[in-house]
C-alpha cells in the first residue's frame, strides 16, 4: 500500500510519496489543481496507475514520454521506447514533445532512435540527437542522417563522366521539384556542346536537326543504366560510371551506390580526437570549409546517408563532423563552388534499407551466437546491455523494413 501525503499552498504542491518528498511550483492555478486532483484521486486509490500519473505530472520528460505514447520510470525519470530497455535521451524526448504537440508525424525520430540504439557506444546514443538537431542534417523517414562528403574525381578521362554526372546532379533537382524523373529527358546541344533536360512531353515535338541538338535519352532511365547494376546493359557502361576518392587519404575507391565502410573495431572513438581514424563526413559547414580548402576542378561534394548506429565519435572541436565506420554515397550534390544545395527529402533511402536489410541478418545471426552483433570502436565505452535487448531492436528494425 502506498503512503500518499500532500499539500497546496498557491500554486506550490509538494507531494510525499512513500516518505518521498516531490515539490511542484506550478505554472498557474489551473494547473496546481490538476495536479492536487490527481493527488487526491491517489490517496483514495493508491494504484500503479494513479501514482505514476502524480510522477508524470511531477517530471515533465516522464509526461512527455506518457503523452507520446512512451514508457517511463518514475524511480529513475528515464524514458523508453516501448518494449525497449534502453533510455531515450533527454534532447530526442525534447523534440517528440514537440512532434506531438504539434502532430507531426514521427517515423524518421523513431527509425532514428532504434537505429541508434543499435550503437553499442552509449557516449553516441546519448549525443548524437543533440549533435544533429545543432547542425543542419536531415532525417529520413527510415532514420538515416543525410550527410556530405568532400570527394576527389579518379576518373583521368572526365568526357567519359560528364554525362553520369549530370544525369545524378539533374534526377537529383527533378526529385527535390517532386516530378518523376522519367518525365524528363536528357539533350545535348551540339552547338556548344551543353547537356540540358527538358519534359518528355515537350521533347516529343522537338526535331533533332531542326533545333540541333541530340537526344541523349530518358533521365530515369540513364540514371538505372548508369548506377543501377541490376539494369546495365552490358559491361561496357562500367566506364562511364564516375570514381571518386577521398582528398584526405586519396586511397578510397567511391562510387554511388556502393557503401563505403572500414572496421569499426580500427576507428578511434575518442571525441576528444579532431581528426583520427575512420571514415569523415559532416554538414555543410564542415564539408563546404573542407572541400574549399583544396584546389583543382576535380573537387566533387557527395551526398550520402549514414546509420545512425555506424557513427563513432563526434568531434568536441569540430562540431558539424562526425567519424563513422560507414557511409552510403547516392547522389552528387548541386554545389556551386561555395555553397551546398541543401537535400531536405530522401530519394534514395530504400536502396540503402536493401543493403541494411542484409546487415540486420548478419547481426541477427551474431546475437543468436551470443556475439555482439556490431563491433566496438577503439576507445569506446563497452556495451553493457544483454544480447536479449539487442535482439529485440534488431528484430523489430527488420520487420520496420521488410
Amino acid at each position: 500500500m502506498k503512503n500518499i501525503q500532500a499539500v497546496k499552498v498557491g500554486n506550490m504542491v509538494n507531494v510525499s510519496i512513500n516518505g518521498k518528498l516531490h515539490k511542484k511550483n506550478c505554472g498557474s492555478p489551473a494547473e496546481a489543481n490538476e495536479l492536487f486532483q490527481l493527488v487526491l484521486k491517489a490517496k483514495e486509490d493508491p494504484s500503479d496507475e494513479n501514482v505514476n500519473a502524480i510522477h508524470c505530472y511531477l517530471n515533465e520528460k516522464l509526461r512527455v514520454g506518457m503523452m507520446a505514447g512512451l514508457e517511463s520510470d518514475p524511480d529513475t525519470g528515464q524514458v523508453y521506447m516501448a518494449g525497449f530497455n534502453t533510455p531515450v535521451p533527454d534532447a530526442l524526448v525534447e523534440i517528440i514533445k514537440e512532434y506531438h504537440e504539434n502532430n507531426y508525424p514521427m517515423d524518421a525520430l523513431i527509425n532514428f532512435w532504434k537505429l541508434l540504439m543499435l550503437n553499442p557506444d552509449k557516449r553516441i546514443r546519448h549525443d548524437l540527437f543533440d549533435f544533429i538537431k545543432t547542425h543542419d542534417f536531415v532525417l529520413t523517414d527510415a532514420g538515416y542522417m543525410v550527410v556530405y562528403k568532400a570527394v576527389y574525381e579518379k576518373t583521368e578521362d572526365k568526357s567519359l563522366t560528364v554525362l553520369a554526372e549530370f544525369v545524378s546532379r539533374e534526377y537529383l533537382k527533378v526529385k527535390k521539384w517532386s516530378k518523376s524523373p522519367y518525365a524528363y529527358v536528357v539533350y545535348k546541344d551540339l552547338a556548344d556542346q551543353q547537356l540540358a533536360i527538358t519534359k518528355k512531353v515537350t521533347a516529343e515535338s522537338w526535331d533533332e536537326k531542326e533545333k540541333n541538338i541530340e537526344f541523349q535519352g530518358n533521365l530515369g532511365e540513364l540514371f538505372d543504366s548508369i548506377y543501377n547494376s541490376e539494369t546495365k546493359e552490358d559491361e561496357s557502361a562500367e566506364s562511364a560510371v564516375p570514381m571518386y576518392t577521398d582528398m584526405h587519404s586519396q586511397t578510397f575507391s567511391i562510387e554511388l551506390g556502393v557503401p563505403v565502410s572500414i572496421d569499426r573495431k580500427e576507428c578511434d572513438a575518442d571525441f576528444r580526437n579532431e581528426c583520427s581514424y575512420g571514415l569523415h563526413v559532416g554538414a555543410t559547414k564542415y564539408v563546404e570549409k573542407f572541400a574549399n580548402w583544396h584546389s583543382g576542378e576535380n573537387r566533387t561534394i557527395l551526398v550520402c546517408y549514414v546509420n545512425p548506429a555506424n557513427v563513432v565519435a563526434v568531434p568536441q572541436y569540430d562540431n558539424s563532423k562526425i567519424r563513422v565506420a560507414e557511409y552510403f554515397p547516392f547522389a552528387i550534390a548541386n554545389w556551386n563552388g561555395e555553397k551546398i544545395d541543401v537535400i531536405e527529402q530522401a530519394y534514395f533511402e530504400s536502396d540503402y534499407s536493401e543493403y541494411e536489410l542484409e546487415e540486420l541478418e548478419k547481426q541477427l545471426a551474431k546475437v543468436y551466437s551470443e556475439e555482439l552483433p556490431i563491433e566496438t570502436a577503439k576507445k569506446a565505452e563497452e556495451e553493457s546491455r544483454p544480447v536479449s535487448e539487442l535482439l529485440r531492436i534488431i528484430e523489430s528494425r527488420l520487420v520496420d523494413i521488410e
